[in-house]
């Protein structure tokens, strides 16, 4: 090998070496910076940092982050923070995982130590591991132990359970699935079988994004489900925000009697995003509304006004089951159509539409002819129907037009409240000579 040759190895391996102690120093670095800028940013509000104790170092790290929970809408002398710590190694060579790994493990204090113990048994710890891929997206897997333990006379067994945390500076996905959950004392009992939690949150400020909750089989002492789904799902499109929940049960068995895919959805649709963003960070910072400035007073009362009059919808789209003597389903829909010129008019732009209807054998044939007696209710093939639509003004119930005057009276009732929210009147300036006004009898001398 030539002199040319064997410098310019060196120098490949020199410049490999340094681009390999390069990169656990910037993530070493990156680390103590971010804990900093964290620990700093945390001395204020629910959950506070009381200490950081950290230790970089190049390959590795390792320290301690000491918190305290507390309701920063109450006074420090009127509460006990719960204590807990954080403990952690990190590992600064870079992996197919990312540009770090963790190992994490919580350490209850004081009181608080004491209750996990109980729960999780004595020096049992909360830990798992994690990693902080290339592109800024945090991972964490958590496995929980089995958990026995009692609480005002209610025995508690939860089995092992395992979850898994990835979240970035918006977005979280958070997994979590258990396999029985059972609570038994006070002459009750509750066994829950397959449970399992999705979460998928695009914005966790906003809220939007999926939530999921489901259960294979719940039984108590009174009844017994099969195939429980409780989802939630929210969207933000250009600046509307939509959600809507939905609950589902395959089988639902209580008093001898047994129903089939149950089904109820609600949902909200056409918000204004920027005004519900504004209300949910005024009414965090001010403690639920009660604690506000007269600019956030202004704020919210704008935010108010720009929802009803930019538009929306709520309602209960789906409600549905069966048995085995026939079927039964329904809606309610209220609508508020946008203000032409931005004014807020219920009696104007609301409307209302929904219907009922039973089929099958459950209503039996006198219950059918008193609701087809009252002209409310139509004859369906195996079935009633009852429907009411309320849309300018009007009110039909089953196709008969009704006087909606009541209605009406309502709805300018309730668009009299709102103006008065939105504009409250100032209280009258007390002028000079009302201030002189006294009452006659206010020196006079007292009765002997």
């Amino acid at each position: 090998m030539t002199s040319l040759n064997k410098i310019m190895l060196a120098a490949v391996l020199a410049l490999l070496g340094a681009a390999g102690l390069a990169v656990p120093w910037y993530s070493s670095r990156t680390l103590d910076t971010e804990l900093k800028t964290f620990a700093d940013g945390a001395r204020s509000g629910d959950l506070v940092v009381h200490k950081l104790a950290h230790q970089a170092g190049l390959f590795k790290s390792s320290g301690t982050i000491e918190f305290r929970l507390r309701d920063s809408c109450e006074a420090d002398a009127q509460q006990d923070p719960a204590s807990f710590s954080v403990e952690y190694t990190v590992s600064h060579l870079p992996s197919t995982r990312g540009l770090m790994q963790f190992d994490w493990a919580l350490l209850p204090q004081g009181e608080t130590l004491a209750t996990i113990e109980e729960v999780i048994g004595h020096g049992n710890k909360l830990s798992g591991t994690g990693a902080l891929g290339y592109s800024g997206l945090v991972t964490m897997n958590m496995d929980l132990p089995e958990l026995n333990f009692s609480d005002n006379g209610v025995m508690f067994q939860i089995t092992p359970s395992k979850g898994s945390l990835t979240a970035d500076k918006t977005a979280t996905q958070f997994v979590w699935s258990l396999n029985r959950f059972v609570a038994r004392g006070k002459g009750e009992a509750l066994d829950m079988k397959g449970l399992s939690l999705n979460m998928d949150l695009k914005d966790r400020t906003l809220g939007t994004g999926t939530i999921s909750l489901g259960v294979e089989s719940i039984s108590t002492s009174s009844i017994s489900l099969e195939g429980l789904l409780i989802r939630s799902e929210s969207s933000e499109i250009n600046d509307r925000l939509s959600s809507k929940l939905s609950e589902s049960i395959k089988v639902l068995k209580f008093m001898d009697q047994s129903m089939n895919d149950l089904e109820l959805e609600a949902s909200v649709a056409g918000l204004h995003a920027p005004s519900v963003r504004s209300l949910l960070e005024i009414g965090k910072a001010s403690c639920g509304f009660s604690n506000m400035t007269a600019d956030e007073s202004q704020k919210v009362r704008k935010a108010v006004g720009t929802l009803l009059a930019t538009g929306m919808s709520i309602g209960i789209p789906t409600v549905k089951g069966s048995g085995p003597d026939g079927k039964v389903s329904a809606n309610l829909m209220v609508e508020l159509l946008p203000s032409k010129d931005g004014t807020i008019a219920l009696e104007k732009y609301l409307r209302s539409s929904g219907q009922l209807v039973v089929t099958g054998n459950l209503l039996n044939p006198g219950q059918i002819n008193m609701a087809l007696s009252t002209g409310y209710a139509e004859k369906i093939p195996d079935g009633v129907k009852a429907a009411y639509n309320y849309q300018d003004g009007l009110l039909k119930i089953s196709d008969k037009t009704l006087d909606a005057g009541l209605v009406k009276t309502v709805l300018a009732q309730a668009d009299r409240a709102i103006e008065n929210f939105l504009h409250p009147r100032a209280a009258p300036a007390i002028t000079e000579t009302e201030e002189e006004i006294e009452d006659p009898d206010a020196d006079a001398p007292a009765p002997q």
